[in-house]
């Protein structure tokens, strides 16, 4: 029997690129696919075989969003980070369910853990971001997370990492530069995504998963930009100074930050630890390809 699949936030940066892959997947028949949306927003460019649409608001209760989850076996949450406040409520609907087997939380984002949830500066935020997986826990419903490194737009676009291509410029001490950071292409978390709940929704449940397509180390990230800007990448020492500096930006997520920088000054990233199963294979472009669109 063909196995149900939903999702909510389909017309957001992950949700859309988590979307695509799920339409493909359904009209190939591995599941049927609901796909949610506010009243009078139905995303017409994802219609195909096998897929419904329904509506879904984030700010009905739970008794109301159950009816809407009805007959779905695996529910992935893809809202933005405005709606994460929601997840519990959507929780709790799923917690009504018969027909509910596992939930993916709108939760793609790198190996945060429970010493990160108590730490002063940095647990707030990851407290905000687990809330719907720590509602799940508290409820005893079944959550099949899936973790992945830098999105290239915010690698090379935005520099969350201190590091913008355009800039030509990377932010990293001296294990940084020899040590390795993940990225993940958007379009890598949606054919991950896609494979994961397209098997048997038991034999996910409860799993973690994740998704890292490209590994380069510091330098060889400097070298990449110097190549691309065709003189030498200017490479910045990130000090002590640097990091209590960003600890102390709570407005611009700079605990957060520091976060990866600590893992990776530590090399101590964990995708394929703690019973994780890696769904990093990934056909498309190359890492320099991947860069020249955000020169």
């Amino acid at each position: 029997m063909v196995h149900t699949v939903a999702i909510t936030g389909a017309n957001g940066n992950v949700g859309g690129a988590i979307a695509k892959h799920l339409v493909k997947a359904a009209a190939d028949g591995k599941f049927n696919l609901v796909v949610y949306h506010r009243e009078g927003k139905q995303p017409k460019a994802l219609a195909g075989d096998n897929v419904e649409f329904r509506v879904f608001d984030l700010s009905d209760s739970p008794e109301k969003m159950a009816s809407a989850i009805k007959g779905v076996n695996v529910f992935i949450s893809a809202v933005g980070f405005g709606a994460v406040p929601s997840e519990p409520n959507v929780v709790q609907a799923l917690s009504k369910s018969k027909d509910f087997v596992t939930y993916i939380p709108s939760f793609y984002s790198t190996t945060w853990d429970d010493n990160d949830e108590k730490h002063p500066q940095i647990g707030p935020i990851v407290k905000y971001m687990h809330s719907g997986w720590d509602k799940a826990k508290e409820m005893g419903v079944a959550v099949t997370p899936v973790y992945v490194g830098n999105y290239e737009n915010y690698w090379f676009g935005i520099g969350f990492g201190g590091s913008p291509l355009k800039e030509n410029l990377v932010w990293a001490n001296k294990k940084q530069l020899a040590n390795k950071i993940p990225i993940t292409l958007l379009d890598h978390v949606g054919t991950a995504v896609a494979r994961i709940v397209s098997r048997d929704p038991e034999s996910i449940k409860n799993k973690q998963f994740s998704a890292v397509t490209f590994w380069p180390t510091g330098d060889e990230l400097a070298e990449l930009y110097g190549k691309l800007h065709g003189k030498k990448c200017n490479v910045k020492d990130f000090t002590e100074a640097d990091r209590d500096k960003l600890m102390a930006d709570g407005e611009n997520f700079g605990p957060m930050k520091v976060g990866y920088f600590d893992r990776w000054q530590n090399n101590s990233w964990r995708y394929d630890q703690d019973g994780r199963i890696g769904e990093h294979q990934y056909s498309g472009d190359s890492l320099e390809e991947t860069a020249r669109r955000f020169m």
